[in-house]
């Protein structure tokens, strides 16, 4: 490095937490195969409770304990919606999080 440069740290962007020059591209992919697992995993658990609540409707009737499943398996899809729901500019929150450096 030559004397005349700034060393990163002070050439970096004021108000962030972390360096992203410093970041690698594994990094980047790993982040957004984790997010992908991560909403793949949440979609998966709202089909089991929705499945779980029909096996204990089918069972029992209607009960407290499958209108909560059924209400848990909304607040997930509602979830994962949010985050997966491009605006209108095309941009959602899952390519906005993978494209950042």
């Amino acid at each position: 490095m030559s004397r005349t440069k700034l060393p990163l740290w002070d050439r970096a962007p004021k108000g962030y937490a972390e360096f992203p020059r410093l970041r690698s591209l594994s990094t980047v992919f790993m982040g957004a195969i984790m997010l992908n697992a991560i909403l793949s995993i949440a979609m998966l658990s709202a089909f089991l409770l929705l499945y779980g609540a029909w096996k204990r409707w089918r069972r029992d009737g209607a009960s407290q304990q499958m209108w909560l499943m059924v209400a848990a398996a909304l607040v997930v899809f509602a979830n994962v919606a949010i985050w997966v729901v491009p605006d209108e500019k095309g941009q959602s929150l899952v390519t906005g999080s993978v494209e950042r450096p």
